[in-house]
């Protein structure tokens, strides 16, 4: 499955939906005999990435856009789950993979507790609903960039036009002024589904701690991590994101041993 990163891009399809006052954008793919649906659930800051395109080779894969932090600044995480569920309900009969990455790991973790039979698989990249790092939130481009990035120099693929800046400045803003999800911990026990949990070795946005929450408390887990790379990992180590992620959403199951945890070298 790795290799589906070396494909040509998928045909992605932009369409819309209103719920509760908001316009939702999403993004639609599949080939033509889909081994399945994944769901992913991001803000969307840097447009689609080679994981969307890797994954689109095999699933239909239905990515979600997190409105603006400024649309959703009086939205609790809970509350964006109960929306973005709405709208895979409308997208999606069947049961499906879940990728939600930063803020959107937050809200696919209360999806799967909101609507547990409808998630056959987790995948939670750089989840900050525990353990935050907290702290007066940087303002600057460099600053900010400094959280999201352990080589923010070496980024020649992501667009850094103002539009992108500032959708980083709100993306930390909103993780970096939110609290531990002392109540979402409390209920990590009740995820019954396969689920893969990353972090990369570098991310600035949580404690350390973090990852090892997530194994213990949930029955069925396996926790990894990127070397070398910080808070948004498909941007410095695309393919070895890849490789984890289409390797466990193929064999859900059978990737999940021991509750395993393992750091991804290059």
């Amino acid at each position: 499955m790795a290799q589906a990163s070396q494909q040509p891009p998928a045909a992605f399809q932009e369409s819309h939906l209103e719920l509760e006052g908001l316009r939702l954008r999403y993004m639609e793919a599949s080939p033509p005999h889909p081994d399945g649906t994944v769901v992913m659930v991001d803000a969307n800051i840097w447009g689609l990435s080679k994981l969307h395109h890797a994954l689109a080779q095999k699933y239909r894969v239905v990515a979600l856009e997190l409105p603006a932090p400024a649309q959703i600044a009086s939205r609790s995480v809970k509350d964006l789950a109960g929306i973005m569920n709405q709208a895979v309900t409308r997208l999606a009969s069947e049961k499906y993979t879940l990728i939600g990455t930063s803020l959107g790991a937050n809200v696919a973790l209360w999806q799967t507790l909101q609507s547990p039979d409808q998630v056959e698989a987790l995948v939670l990249i750089s989840p900050t609903a525990i353990l935050p790092s907290g702290g007066p939130a940087p303002t600057s481009p460099e600053e900010v960039a400094k959280r999201l990035f352990a080589h923010q120099e070496d980024l020649q693929e992501f667009s850094r036009d103002s539009g992108t800046v500032a959708g980083e400045r709100g993306l930390v803003q909103r993780i970096m002024g939110t609290a531990h999800d002392g109540e979402a911990e409390s209920k990590l026990g009740e995820i019954q589904c396969a689920a893969l949990v990353v972090f990369g070795l570098q991310d600035k946005m949580v404690a350390p701690e973090a990852g090892g929450i997530f194994r213990e408390n949930i029955s069925n887990s396996n926790l990894s991590f990127v070397y070398d790379t910080g808070h948004i990992i498909v941007a410095e180590r695309p393919e070895a994101l890849i490789d984890a992620v289409s390797d466990f959403v193929e064999r859900r199951e059978t990737f999940v041993v021991g509750r395993q945890s393992s750091i991804i070298n290059p």
